[in-house]
């Protein structure tokens, strides 16, 4: 019982956690994080590991290994559950830190950037002829994965607005503004390798501010500006969000896309992962999600009385 008890402080609040992580990813991470307790290997050492070794999957594609694919997914799967670890040794210890959340973001978009296109080489490869197919292959898997990007920054979006009206003391996520500043006050003494960190970072952040506008216009991504903790302004956002973030968190996390690219690279089915990503789930995204959002957010927003300078005072186009 004290084992479990440890594993779900580790944990961050059940509302977010995606259901791959909670029952496959998290619970292998916990007894990383366990060994790693009493000794001086860091979290952010741990998402360096998850970085090397998820490029390393990758890269194992672009080689002639027997069972390559089967190693590709193996190696993308250890990086999902150090990606967890890294976290609940943070949490563990209770040394979170604003850095470390910015190199764990860093290091899912450095994974993906990887064995997603990589992964869409492979069936490429398989269906290059004739001319017409090779160029659908290609479009196709761009669309995938520019797609695929944007649920997963959406859900990180939803998820941090969630808690931050849900969460006494929630910090974590911050607007494009708050990161800015804080660059700028940090930069001068930054090593080379956090300067690359923050520079894909503030990528991110950027992207995910424009994103969001378009898809939810009645949400707020200007976190800095959010009013203070209130149980009330808690329980009216949790009666409208957590409804549709029971679907965010089930499919669109960064957890499920990369145990997809694990399993169907270790079965070399990356075909059905393509048709799933990009048909299902967008399917799900735009005509469910999208709308499902907008008057969870907009009635969320009216009803507790908050309006903030990014939203619009009447009923967008």
């Amino acid at each position: 019982m004290k084992l479990f008890d440890a594993y779900r402080a580790s944990l961050k609040s059940l509302a977010v956690e995606e259901p791959i992580d909670v029952f496959v990813h998290r619970p292998l991470g916990f007894l990383v994080a366990k060994a790693s307790f009493p000794t001086p290997i860091s979290p952010n050492f741990i998402t360096l590991m998850s970085i090397f070794v998820g490029v390393g999957g990758g890269l194992m594609l672009l080689t002639n290994w027997p069972h390559k694919m089967l190693w590709c997914g193996l190696l993308v799967f250890l990086s999902a559950v150090l990606d967890c670890a890294d976290g609940q040794l943070a949490r563990m210890r209770k040394t979170s830190s604003a850095f470390g959340r910015m190199l764990d973001g860093t290091a899912d978009l450095l994974v993906t950037a990887v064995v997603a296109p990589l992964s869409i080489y492979i069936v490429w490869q398989r269906h290059n002829t004739p001319t017409w197919l090779s160029v659908t292959v290609i479009v196709v898997g761009f669309l995938t994965v520019l797609t695929s990007s944007n649920h997963t920054s959406m859900y990180d979006h939803f998820k941090n607005v969630y808690l931050r009206f849900t969460q006494s003391g929630y910090t974590d996520g911050e607007d494009y503004e708050t990161a800015l500043e804080r660059w700028k006050a940090t930069r001068a003494e930054q090593t080379w390798w956090k300067r690359i960190s923050w520079r894909i970072y503030l990528f991110y952040v950027s992207g995910q501010r424009d994103y969001a506008r378009k898809y939810d216009p009645w949400t707020s991504y200007r976190f800095s500006l959010f009013p203070p903790y209130d149980p009330e302004r808690a329980a009216i956002y949790h009666k409208h969000a957590e409804p549709v973030l029971r679907v965010w968190r089930t499919f669109f996390g960064f957890g499920s896309l990369v145990f997809g690219l694990a399993l169907f690279n270790a079965i070399d089915q990356g075909e059905i992962f393509i048709v799933y990503r990009l048909v299902v789930l967008n399917a799900i995204f735009f005509l469910y999600l999208r709308p499902a959002q907008r008057r969870a957010s907009k009635a969320a927003f009216q009803e507790m009385g908050v309006h903030l300078p990014d939203q619009p005072e009447t009923n967008p186009a």
